[in-house]
């Protein structure tokens, strides 16, 4: 029953939503999508209206008459007054026109708005935008690329609307031109790379000309060019990350340094893989030294804190084995079975009073008339209260030998309780005995112990996992 009320009043809130408002559109200016908003609303009215077989009302023929003209008014208005320059304010005023004119027309509403919806045809509307988009691209003097490609794409808009003159030509004319211009512009941008040595961007460039003409063929050897310093900037950078590594081998001590010294090694084995094989042969040096740099770890003992310890110092450069011979840092964790006792705290007594109602008598009011008259009652009676307490110990200690010194013991204690209450004496009826509080079993007990126990010793083995990092 329950389920089938949250779906109705689901199905209630869904009915129940507001509409879109074309105002609401109006109000930031997009004009277009409130006409849309506007003609969805008045189409969804006028199928109930035919559904149930009556006319429109005055009130929202006038309403709908009243925006429409609002509408139309400020479209011809923006179009006779805007600037020569601001083909913008004049697309958006034609889009508007267009827009009514598609989406209102040849609709049961339509007869009320044809002094609206005479004024224009689509296609008339739709070589008007045309010719807009034509004349605003035909204004723009190209000097560069990025000129020529906003003046190609305003001309397929305009093109999008109505075939106006060599429209399309211009289009793919000034597409051509982007293509060309583009490709040298990124080509000269690529010979002074060249002349600063900084090839890596040369090729990046060499490359993007090459890419931007593709749709005319291939600009001039720029292919060529960006393969040739593809490979010139590959190899001077895994040179220079081989040398540095070389160097840091050469006054290496620390772990740390030869996993530096691998890390490069890598990076030079990766930069120059477009090209096969590795570079010289620093895949076999980042192998060599990655073992090199590697903090073997051997755990002995509980099972429990061990596995605890390899999950903080678990890390790329650290390795656990099995034999102290193949260890450079031992670690030696032991942990006791625990105690656990239970115990009760001595009795409290609490006197406790109250004066409550227990019931009612008649008695003569001053004029001798009976009422009611409550009756009430002292009760003294004594609360007594007495705590049982679950306690649990773990003691573990820690002993590591090699890269790192730390000889401690830890311990972890939890505890629960509860507390059983009874009353005695003229105790009110509300009262009757209760336990307030949980008592965890010995097992539940000795693993929160354990539990408390990690938290103190994790702190360590965290300051211990940081320097490792460092050796």
């Amino acid at each position: 029953m329950k389920k089938i009320l949250l779906v109705f009043l689901c199905l209630l809130l869904a009915s129940c939503t507001l509409p879109v408002k074309p105002e609401d559109k109006f109000k930031t200016g997009d004009y277009v999508g409130g006409v849309k908003v506007l003609a969805n609303n008045f189409n969804a009215k006028a199928k109930k209206l035919e559904q149930k077989n009556k006319p429109w009302k005055d009130k929202d023929i006038l309403y709908l008459q009243v925006t429409v003209g609002g509408l139309v008014e400020m479209a011809q208005k923006n179009i006779q007054q805007a600037a020569v320059s601001d083909y913008e304010l004049r697309i958006k005023s034609y889009q508007l026109l267009l827009t009514i004119k598609t989406e209102l027309e040849d609709k049961s509403y339509s007869p009320y708005l044809e002094k609206y919806l005479s004024l224009y045809t689509v296609d008339g509307l739709k070589e008007s935008l045309a010719i807009q988009f034509y004349q605003q691209a035909n204004a723009i003097v190209a000097a560069n690329s990025a000129d020529y490609l906003r003046k190609a794409k305003l001309y397929r808009q305009g093109y999008e609307y109505f075939n106006y003159k060599d429209i399309k030509k211009r289009a793919e004319d000034n597409q051509n031109m982007y293509y060309k211009t583009a490709a040298q512009e990124y080509y000269t941008e690529a010979q002074a790379n060249v002349r600063d040595k900084n090839y890596k961007q040369a090729a990046d460039n060499f490359r993007k000309a090459h890419d931007v003409y593709l749709p005319l063929g291939n600009y001039k050897d720029s292919a060529k060019l960006a393969a040739i310093y593809e490979k010139k900037w590959r190899t001077a950078e895994a040179e220079g990350h081989y040398q540095q590594a070389q160097g840091i081998v050469r006054k290496a001590r620390l772990l740390s340094e030869y996993r530096q010294a691998a890390a490069l090694f890598r990076e030079a084995s990766n930069v120059y893989s477009p090209y096969g094989n590795t570079y010289k042969d620093s895949a076999r040096q980042a192998d060599v030294y990655e073992r090199k740099g590697q903090v073997q770890i051997l755990i002995r003992g509980n099972d429990y804190l061990a596995s605890q310890i390899r999950s903080v110092l678990q890390k790329s450069y650290v390795s656990f084995v099995n034999s102290p011979a193949s260890a450079n840092l031992v670690i030696d964790v032991s942990m006791g079975r625990g105690h656990f006792q239970q115990y009760k705290d001595n009795i409290q007594t609490n006197d406790k009073y109250e004066n409550l109602k227990v019931g009612t008598k008649k008695v003569a009011d001053e004029n001798g008339n009976m009422i009611e008259q409550s009756v009430y009652e002292d009760f003294y009676f004594k609360q007594y209260s007495v705590k049982t307490i679950n306690e649990a110990v773990t003691n573990a200690e820690v002993h590591t030998s090699g890269l790192y010194e730390l000889n401690r013991s830890y311990s972890g204690k939890s505890t629960s309780s509860q507390t059983y209450y009874w009353f005695d004496g003229h105790v009110p009826r509300k009262y009757t005995a209760y336990t307030k509080g949980t008592l965890l079993s010995r097992d539940e007990q000795l693993d929160e112990a354990r539990t408390n126990l990690w938290s103190h010793m994790r702190g360590d083995i965290a300051e211990m996992s940081r320097a490792l990092a460092n050796l």
